[in-house]
């Protein structure tokens, strides 16, 4: 049912900078009224198909990737802030845009609720290569509204969209941007058409299509359309096809080296869809993708490969189960493209979809640029490098006064044999079991020198639950944290022995990055009572770059003609960090283990040296990586040298070198100063 492009092209390089992807997947409510003063998703669905097989395309000259979005956004991958809701009404969608400071560039119709349209739509940050000049969107228009809306405001449709409004009325939903100024073009539009008509009219006008949309009146098949002038910056090579099945639109794009810029889903399940060629300079990594069930799941798949959707589709299927269609177009930064590939060599299946777990790459400069945003915001377990969680909440007490770190620390033994490394079970929290032999500093360093589960379970039991821990996250602007478990236990429940992934810790390698650069920018720790310090100092300080991370220093100095100082550099390297590493169990229906999956994450401080005039200083890193909830067939025993379950091994190994290649760039630009 789903299908995306090969692998080779989820991992083609490019260029540009990064801006965090954000969004959201809400369900609205509440009325909608008429036309609002702001843009609107490009989304087209359901028709009826005829056997039309329509193709209309054209070679030009000189193409390539738009630079900005003055003719649309279909073909920008300069990364920028989006976002995605369905279910929504113009009042929502209003209030949606005005906070983000975005503008709508798709929509699609959710539905009709008591006479007003709810609405699935896409929004860009309206800012940088994304800014137009002006912008409108409307909705309830008849044709005639829509031109006069194009004449009061001097502007070019980029989304046009047909609904029955009830009854068989049909209107329109319309999203203008200002055809003026850098954004002005010569094009065309047509409502009510065969698709004869636009074929004719395309030939006429050697226009190409940018927007397509068909809608049913009397049981005849209508299209509306939107064109632009294909001459100049906006010449593309490209085709529009009609009534495609899916293993149609897959060939027809392979055929023509495609990338698909609107995807529409005919009632009886064939497609409509333009594409461009993808080749050259007009050549960027996308995907595309039929029949997720949620908007959420839709947006991660986006956030995984760092893509932006430019179509997406919503309509319910003939199970009478909602679905969401999308195509996508990078959104990475040429470090983050570098961090995909990296990643996906091992975490992306053989069609380059995400369907080995999550994996995730932070790397930002200490006050500074973020320099890898790979899915960092995602919510996931990454086990023991949230201890770092509970180490920061210590830290804060001791600041404010409230406690100490000489005084008396309680924790229990729970299993003799496990020692530290055993689910914290409460039941066996007995009196013969307490352990009193730590004081609180002692119990914070062993909770990160050697993960000690006990002791992370004492600093719970110390200030009373999860909450405080909770609180400190949320103040600390930790959006994807939420502590819900013992560390140590996973998603299993030792009460009852059985998995729940309601048990997961949430969070992500921004946030375990945010802690630490709060901490080393006095943020979140300044350094009364030693509170900073003693954060670093417990957070397993290190002099020198690890194995892996000089393997990386020798090959970059070698490339720049510096292997002579390498070791020099590789000796100067500092670090402050914490990995996590779990075996657990995604749950079946019965609550038992119903896929093994593996947890390996890290995150922390690093600086890596440079030379100011000859003098040696520094660069100071957070990051943050994780991979988590990866399937595997069984899980190897690390305590026990040897190889008893393979597929752990190469994931885990796979894991160890993406965290070290987190650091290529930056370690290449500090060698460069040498």
């Amino acid at each position: 049912m789903n299908r995306t492009l090969p692998p080779t092209l989820v991992r083609r390089p490019g260029t540009s900078l990064i801006l965090c992807a954000m969004l959201a997947a809400l369900a609205g409510a509440a009325d909608a009224r008429r036309p609002s003063a702001q843009p609107s998703l490009q989304g087209e669905i359901e028709t009826e198909g005829q056997a039309d097989d329509l193709d209309a395309l054209g070679d030009v000259g000189a193409e390539a990737m738009d630079p900005n979005s003055n003719t649309d956004d279909h073909s920008v991958n300069v990364p920028t802030s989006w976002w995605t809701y369905t279910n929504q009404t113009a009042a929502q969608v209003s209030s949606l845009l005005s906070s983000k400071g975005a503008r709508l560039v798709g929509l699609d119709i959710y539905g009709i609720v008591s006479g007003a349209p709810r609405f699935t739509v896409r929004m860009v940050r309206n800012s940088g290569a994304y800014a137009v000049p002006g912008w409108w969107w409307y909705y309830g228009l008849t044709a005639a509204d829509i031109a006069t809306q194009l004449s009061t405001n001097n502007a070019r449709l980029i989304e046009l969209k047909p609904y029955d409004a009830g009854g068989g009325v049909i209107r329109y939903a319309a999203i203008m941007v200002s055809n003026t100024s850098t954004a002005a073009r010569a094009w065309s539009y047509l409502v009510g058409v065969s698709s004869s008509q636009i074929s004719t009219h395309l030939t006429n006008t050697g226009h190409r299509l940018i927007d397509l949309d068909t809608y049913t009146v009397g049981g005849v098949k209508k299209y509306t359309a939107v064109m632009v002038a294909n001459t100049g910056a906006d010449a593309k090579s490209w085709q529009w096809w009609l009534n495609q099945s899916p293993a149609s639109v897959a060939t027809r794009v392979a055929s023509f080296s495609g990338r698909i810029v609107k995807l529409v889903r005919n009632d009886d399940g064939t497609y409509n869809f333009i594409q461009v060629k993808n080749t050259g300079s007009n050549n960027s990594a996308w995907w595309y993708q039929y029949g997720f069930t949620s908007l959420t799941d839709l947006n991660n798949y986006a956030l995984q490969v760092a893509s932006r959707p430019v179509d997406l589709r919503t309509y319910v299927d003939s199970n009478g189960v909602r679905r969401y269609d999308a195509a996508f177009i990078d959104n990475a930064n040429s470090s983050t493209r570098r961090m995909r590939s990296v990643f996906g060599a091992t975490f992306l299946d053989g069609n380059g979809n995400p369907t080995r777990g999550i994996f995730e790459g932070y790397l930002k400069l200490a006050g500074g640029a973020v320099k890898v945003d790979l899915n960092s915001a995602r919510r996931a377990e990454t086990a023991s490098s949230l201890k770092a969680l509970h180490l920061l909440t210590g830290m804060q007490r001791v600041q404010a006064g409230t406690d100490t770190l000489a005084s008396a620390f309680n924790y229990y033994q729970y299993d003799p044999v496990k020692g530290k490394d055993a689910c914290p079970d409460p039941a066996k929290e007995t009196v013969a079991n307490l352990r009193t032999d730590y004081n609180f500093e002692t119990g914070l360093d062993e909770m990160m020198r050697i993960s000690d589960n006990r002791t992370t379970r004492g600093t719970v039991l110390r200030y009373g639950g999860f909450s405080p821990f909770n609180t400190v996250a949320t103040n600390a602007g930790l959006s994807s944290t939420t502590l819900r478990h013992n560390i140590g236990c996973a998603y299993r429940n030792p009460a009852t022995g059985k998995y729940s992934t309601a048990l997961r810790n949430d969070t992500s390698a921004a946030d375990l990055a945010r802690i630490y650069e709060g901490v080393w920018n006095s943020t979140l720790l300044n350094n009364t009572n030693s509170a900073r310090s003693e954060f670093l100092e417990s957070a397993n300080p290190g002099m020198g770059a690890s194995s892996r991370i000089q393997t990386i220093i020798n090959e970059e100095a070698a490339a720049l003609g510096k292997s002579a100082v390498a070791a020099s550099f590789g000796s100067a390297v500092r670090s402050w960090s914490k990995g996590g590493s779990y075996g657990t169990c995604l749950p079946d229906g019965n609550g038992n283990c119903g896929q093994q999956v593996i947890i390996r994450s890290g995150a922390g401080l690093m600086r890596l040296p440079i030379k100011v005039s000859g003098v040696l200083d520094y660069r100071t890193y957070s990051y943050g990586h994780l991979i988590s909830d990866t399937p595997v067939p069984c899980w190897e025993d690390y305590d026990a040298p040897g190889t008893n379950c393979q597929a752990d091994v190469d994931y885990t190994n796979a894991h160890g070198n993406a965290s070290a290649e987190l650091f290529r760039d930056e370690i290449r630009s500090a060698l460069q100063t040498w």
